[in-house]
């Protein structure tokens, strides 16, 4: 899996999160903490985008029918979605964020 560099606009304080473009994917990224997340930003019940939705703790809620997923995982831990949302390793290098998809 190659990695590629994650253009954000600015840096993301704890409990941040944008949407990006890596390919022709549509990725969240999180940060909680010092740990970032990178995730599909769009539930897997509805397809709703998720960057403008509320995190709370480790979960992102889908605001749409309820739905919420852990940003560790990216599995869901309240229905009606049953699937979990892609994942995809990030690191933070040098002051820049990677992620591989």
């Amino acid at each position: 899996m190659p990695w590629q560099r994650v253009e954000v606009d600015r840096e993301l304080a704890p409990g941040e999160k944008c949407a990006v473009k890596v390919g022709d994917r549509e990725i969240l990224i999180c940060r909680i903490a010092d740990n970032y997340y990178a995730l599909s930003n769009r539930c897997t019940h509805s397809a709703w985008p998720l960057s403008g939705e509320p995190v709370e703790g480790f979960e992102i809620l889908c605001t749409l029918h309820g739905a919420r997923f852990d940003l560790r995982d990216g599995c869901p831990t309240a229905g009606p979605a049953r699937k979990p949302l892609a994942t995809y390793p990030i690191e933070f290098r040098e002051g820049e964020l990677y992620v591989s998809i």
